[in-house]
């Protein structure tokens, strides 16, 4: 049945090609899981690109990231991947081994911008086995959101927010507040996405989940331990709620909260809200090593595709690359050193401020089980948050049947 819905969508697609019988224009399908804010940013950029190139033909298609990347595997295996699709960094090798992917080093030579203006880091993360498979479009870093009101009513400066171990944890001893029962109903910080705040804290204590090769993980190292240790040490000395006990990113958005770690990709929600005074600002760094949880959108090309397709999908893709400032109107950070130094992109403070930390940005491990290392990951730090175990405990629990996962992996 054709529902109002998907004739409006059809109807929405054939105004966006412009071509109808003996059209000769060479269509390229581009899926992603851009369903919020930024999915609209993008389409604005599809069009653009299908309106300056009378010869080409995007077709966007977006689903949510939750049955995204099982659709986009069963395309592969079926044949029928788009042109173009989207991977975050830690999901390129899942691709790459499979076949799915194409590298994407024979075509660099009339893109010099992978040579003298993409970021190293991010881009040497969108290598695998040598090749870079991916073409990084963004770097959404985790980043601070504060309350500039809370800031000012705790006597603490508004345009000077934490950077250190002594000025975090004071600021969040400043900004708690009892309510009429007694109880705290305004904190200084709490945890939001409990993977990217504690991955952030684990790789600031020189922690890693895994050896080097990826061979053993280390879950249970001393580092990890004492990263999770200090976690959980903000919730027992009453600095930080019980995750059961507060809705943490709400709680901010109700401006009870004065300080929350989370993406850039979180922004665009922020701006529509006219009664909340925040400001955005790096992650305070609580030891020596600089490091802050991160990922990218990646944008890759279909394996095996004929040459006009392959030249269609690649000008498509350099084009997103060389316009994303745009992109960054939507809430992320362009990989391009040159593109972050225009005017027009300082003028963005809170990507400006997340930016600064592109230097130092920490990938999650690239694992092809990096699904069900997650969900490990996950389920120890729960419980070392909620106080159900110690940080050794999960943490080793965690760890070895992380390791029975790679012993399987390696089984032939």
């Amino acid at each position: 049945m054709l529902t109002r819905r998907h004739f409006l969508g059809a109807l929405g697609l054939a105004s966006l090609t412009g071509c109808g019988r003996g059209s000769t224009r060479t269509t390229v399908r581009f899926w992603n899981g851009f369903t919020g804010p930024d999915g609209r940013t993008m389409l604005r950029l599809v069009r653009r690109f299908n309106e300056e190139n009378p010869d080409i033909t995007v077709l966007m298609q977006r689903m949510d990231w939750g049955t995204y990347y099982n659709k986009l595997f069963v395309g592969g295996l079926g044949g029928r991947a788009p042109e173009v699709f989207v991977l975050h960094t830690r999901a390129l090798l899942r691709f790459a081994r499979a076949g799915f992917a194409e590298p994407l080093d024979p075509l660099l030579g009339d893109f010099p911008a992978a040579t003298n203006d993409l970021d190293p880091n991010v881009w040497e993360a969108a290598k695998v086995q040598g090749n870079h498979y991916g073409l990084p479009l963004d770097v959404h870093a985790m980043g601070m959101y504060y309350n500039k009101k809370l800031f000012s009513e705790a006597g603490l400066d508004p345009t000077k927010p934490p950077t250190n171990r002594a000025e975090f944890i004071e600021a969040m001893r400043r900004i708690k507040k009892p309510g009429k029962n007694g109880e705290p109903d305004q904190w200084g910080y709490v945890f939001t996405n409990f993977e990217t705040c504690t991955y952030t804290f684990l790789k600031q204590f020189g922690g890693s989940p895994f050896t080097p090769d990826y061979s053993r993980c280390t879950l249970a190292s001393p580092e990890n331990i004492a990263a999770l240790t200090f976690c959980r040490s903000l919730i027992k000395d009453g600095l930080v709620p019980s995750p059961e006990n507060i809705d943490s990113w709400i709680g901010f958005r109700q401006g009870r909260i004065g300080m929350v770690f989370e993406g850039i990709y979180m922004l665009a929600d922020l701006q529509k809200q006219k009664d909340l005074d925040f400001a955005g600002a790096p992650v305070p760094q609580v030891t020596d090593h600089k490091a802050v949880w991160a990922d990218s959108h990646n944008l890759c090309l279909k394996a095996g595709l004929p040459a006009d397709k392959q030249r269609a999908a690649w000008k498509f893709m350099r084009f997103l690359s060389d316009n994303s400032v745009d992109w960054a109107d939507g809430g992320q950070i362009p990989t391009r050193p040159s593109l972050r130094a225009t005017a027009r992109f300082k003028a963005m403070s809170v990507q400006s401020a997340f930016a600064e930390q592109v230097p130092y940005v920490q990938y999650q491990p690239r694992l092809p089980f990096i699904f069900e290392y997650q969900t490990e990951y996950n389920l120890a730090v729960e419980k070392i948050l909620r106080g159900k175990a110690s940080p050794e405990e999960a943490l080793t629990a965690a760890e070895k049947r992380v390791n029975e996962i790679i012993k399987r992996e390696a089984t032939p």
